[in-house]
């Protein structure tokens, strides 16, 4: 069960008191969700925090999950978040951020999460920013194989948004399999896929960006010997 999945949230681009008010949330996070977030440390992860991590969380969870059944439909409180752990001693980060990147996460201070859809668990690292929150899922814990990347940009138009994490994307996967035709496509299913020199890269990559952050993650790359069915 090979995938990718990750998700962006700009925390400057949302409202809090929007976000605070029961009839946005319902819609996101399910009872048992808001019985956990009564268990976790609120000085560290406040309420709209909360909500926005578990939007990021379910996100990826479903771009991870629709890559491998495309018939499967994003309905929030139908993605379940069971656990989060807080990293210890954490604090915000409020300035200075403009771009990371890494493969794993190593000694990150990041929340750990375990989010549940049709039986099926995923696990997720999440960075939270003053500006954002960020989420990368696996299907196990071991994301040492996992490259990710987090970049600020100037311009929120759509189609900027779009280039520029696609551009952002391709400096780290040419870094690391050392080939520089690579091209995105999207499948019939629009889901992204990437060739190198017309052949599939068995390399599952996802994509987002809100506001003015954009955000990355693929597996380690890997070139297929068959060509497939894509478009622009």
């Amino acid at each position: 069960m090979i995938s990718a999945g990750n998700d962006i949230v700009s925390l400057t681009a949302t409202n809090v008191t929007r976000t605070k008010s029961p009839e946005f949330y319902s819609k996101i996070i399910s009872p048992a969700e808001k019985a956990l977030f009564d268990t976790l440390d609120q000085e560290v992860l406040p309420f709209h925090r909360f909500v926005w991590l578990l939007w990021s969380v379910k996100e990826s969870a479903f771009k991870y999950l629709h890559r491998l059944d495309p018939n499967i439909v994003f309905t929030p409180v139908k993605f379940e978040v069971n656990s989060i752990a807080v990293p210890p001693f954490y604090s915000y980060t409020e300035s200075g951020t403009e771009e990371i990147t890494g493969a794993g996460f190593g000694d990150l201070p990041v929340f750990n999460a375990t989010v549940v859809f049709a039986g099926k668990k995923l696990f997720s690292r999440i960075i939270i920013h003053y500006e954002f929150v960020s989420s990368v899922v696996n299907h196990t814990e071991d994301f040492n194989e996992i490259y990710w990347g987090i970049k600020r940009i100037g311009n929120t138009s759509y189609k900027y948004q779009s280039a520029a994490v696609r551009d952002f994307a391709l400096v780290k996967l040419r870094e690391v399999s050392g080939r520089d035709n690579i091209s995105f496509h999207k499948n019939e299913n629009d889901v992204p896929i990437l060739l190198c020199h017309d052949k599939l890269m068995e390399t599952p990559i996802s994509l987002s960006h809100h506001g003015q952050w954009i955000a990355f993650s693929f597996q380690n790359p890997v070139i297929a010997k068959s060509s497939p069915s894509a478009s622009l």
